[in-house]
């Protein structure tokens, strides 16, 4: 009875999931609406003032911002689905395995988020110390990759080490 209470527990991922898949939707729908009007609004009242373009394109930065941050609460939904509720019917890309492979996706994502934002701030020209600016995002950068190098080396090592203890199994078996 208690083993069953236990397995049934992981439907309360389910709670999350759909948090996350609301979040991502309104996210996607605002910032895509919020676009096309933009973009509407400029295609009929051209800015006529100078530098207008770099305007134009820091608002576009934030609305790819926006879907970026979007796309990460969906990948983050349909992996958590997919790894405690059941198989969904995606492209194999999107395909989640082991948290591992959800943590890859969503620092893959949150590495491009960090870079629009740096390019937003470079494009709003504001007076900031960009250095330091670039700095304080690349120093996380570079700490997930190496989190990411190192995990996926000792994650193969593992593998290599379980490849070959049931090679040697099977070779005492055959004997």
């Amino acid at each position: 009875m208690v083993i069953k209470i236990v397995a049934a527990t992981r439907y309360l991922i389910v709670i999350p999931v759909l948090g996350l898949a609301l979040a991502a939707a309104y996210l996607f729908i605002a910032g895509g609406f919020g676009m096309i009007g933009f973009i509407f609004e400029n295609i009929a009242h051209p800015p006529e003032i100078e530098g207008s373009l770099v305007l134009s394109t820091i608002e576009v930065v934030e609305f790819v911002h926006q879907f970026l941050i979007g796309t990460v609460l969906y990948i983050t939904a349909v992996g958590l689905y997919q790894l405690f509720i059941q198989e969904i019917r995606i492209p194999n890309w999107l395909k989640i395995n082991s948290t591992e492979e959800l943590e890859t996706n969503l620092i893959g994502v949150t590495v491009v988020v960090l870079a629009v934002n740096f390019l937003s701030v470079v494009f709003a020209g504001k007076q900031i110390d960009l250095l330091n600016y670039g700095a304080g995002i690349a120093l996380p950068i570079a700490a997930l990759a190496l989190f990411i190098g190192l995990r996926t080396r000792i994650t193969k090592a593992g593998r290599e080490s379980e490849y070959k203890q049931s090679e040697e199994a099977q070779k005492g078996d055959s004997t």
